[in-house]
């Protein structure tokens, strides 16, 4: 496979349409991963990795091919779910005083909330990380998923550190309790 792709990016690089397609093909359902995390329903997914993969086939020259291909495909696919986001939104920043930053650096779970996580699905935990606001939520992916620290997150979003900070953590309190509420529904049935 790997033979296969570094063949299919050295035809893409001579503007061979058909392995410009082939690549789509191969990267298309990691690439549908990745922009699942950012958007809700198939059909902005599709737009995300659309645009995405135009951007991969812009900037085909600069892959380095000691490297992953997908790693390196994901990364603007990231990219492009925060040019969409910042493209569809505008941002407000909200300040309250009474916060410190180190309150917003964590929301902890209760006991027993480890084994409740444990106990969901791919498809349950991902219904609650859309559940968020579009904010929340990506900072949330950004911070969680992707590793971003949050002066990097800042910096990409054209907010402060504290904005991201606010919005990890407000994230995180309402998972919390759509955790604690899941944990309530299971204890009924």
């Amino acid at each position: 496979m790997e033979r296969q792709l570094q063949k299919t990016i050295t035809k893409c690089l001579k503007n061979d349409r058909q392995a410009q397609f082939d690549l789509y093909q191969l990267s298309f359902e990691h690439l549908m991963r990745t922009c699942r995390r950012y958007k809700r329903n198939r059909e902005d997914v599709v737009y995300l990795v659309n645009d995405g993969f135009l951007k991969i086939l812009l900037n085909l020259e600069t892959y380095d091919n000691s490297r992953d291909f997908f790693a390196w495909a994901s990364t603007i696919m990231v990219r492009t779910a925060i040019d969409d986001y910042r493209k569809n939104k505008t941002y407000t920043e909200e300040t309250d005083l009474k916060d410190s930053d180190a309150d917003l650096e964590f929301a902890s779970l209760k006991k027993g909330h480890e084994q409740i996580i444990e106990q969901l699905t791919a498809e349950e935990i991902q219904d609650m990380i859309f559940n968020l606001p579009e904010n929340e939520r990506l900072v949330f992916n950004l911070y969680e998923s992707e590793g971003y620290q949050h002066r990097e997150i800042a910096e990409k979003l054209n907010v402060t550190e504290r904005t991201t900070k606010r919005y990890l953590k407000a994230a995180k309190l309402k998972l919390k309790k759509m955790i604690e509420a899941h944990s309530d529904l299971k204890k009924v049935i």
